[in-house]
This record gives C-alpha cells, sequence and structure tokens, in this order.
C-alpha cells in the first residue's frame, strides 16, 4: 500500500472495490432468484389429453376418400363423379356425418391445381377436417 503525506493528512492511493463487490454479489442473487422464473413462464404447451376408457364403446370417426386421377377425373370412395357434382355431395355426407374426415388424395401426375381445387370445394362444402394423402 502506498501511503502518502501531505499536509498533515493520509492520502490513500488504492482503490476500494468493497461496494462494487457487494453490488455484483446483489445483482448476481436476484439474477438467480429470477431466472428459474421467467424460464418457467416463458413457454406454454398444451398437453395432449388421454381419454379414460369407458365400458361403453366410443362413436368411431367417419372416413371418406376422395381420388384424383393424372387426367383429372375425381372418385369419391371408389365411385366416380364429374368435378362440379363434388361440392353437393359432401355437403349431402356432412349432414350426415358432421364431423367427418376427408382424406384427399391424388396419384403422382395429378394436378396441383386440381388437388388445390378439391380442398376449395371441400372446404366450401363444409368440410372442417380433412387429410392430404398419397
Amino acid at each position: 500500500m502506498a501511503k502518502r503525506r501531505q499536509g498533515g493528512h493520509e492520502v490513500i492511493a488504492d482503490i476500494n472495490i468493497t461496494p462494487f463487490t457487494d453490488v455484483v454479489l446483489v445483482l448476481l442473487i436476484i439474477f438467480m432468484i429470477a431466472t428459474p422464473i421467467l424460464i418457467q413462464a416463458g413457454m406454454k404447451v398444451d398437453l395432449p389429453v388421454t381419454k379414460k376408457q369407458t365400458g361403453i364403446a366410443e362413436k368411431q370417426e367417419v372416413f371418406f376418400t376422395i381420388s384424383i386421377s393424372a387426367d383429372g377425373s375425381i372418385s369419391l370412395d371408389g365411385q366416380s363423379y364429374p368435378i362440379e357434382n363434388l361440392k353437393p355431395i359432401l355437403q349431402q355426407l356432412m349432414k350426415i356425418n358432421p364431423g367427418s374426415v376427408v382424406a384427399i388424395g391424388g396419384e403422382p401426375d395429378a394436378s396441383y391445381d386440381t388437388v388445390v381445387h378439391v380442398v376449395d370445394i371441400a372446404r366450401a362444402a363444409g368440410v372442417t377436417r380433412y387429410v392430404l394423402v398419397k
């Protein structure tokens, strides 16, 4: 330590880092407490809910399959229909079986525009649950 006398007073030339160390330790404690709280509240995840098995048989979902061939012909569950008749048929099926799942698929050479058009028709007919398949 370098101490100098100057006019009867002692001058200390060292830097006192004790207050700085105290502030750093307080900030460290604050961050250690706050970080787990921020991490836990950071992301909400909707976990799947399981249904309890009951003795009553659950209602089976109804699937309808729309196939699109390379030449643009449309078939619903194996029966060919013109694309103009698809919307009223799907509307009727949705009235009978609301919440049914419609699987829309096409051959690899099928036109993408036709697939999109069929999806639009299905949505306009009231189909809320559909999947695209190969």
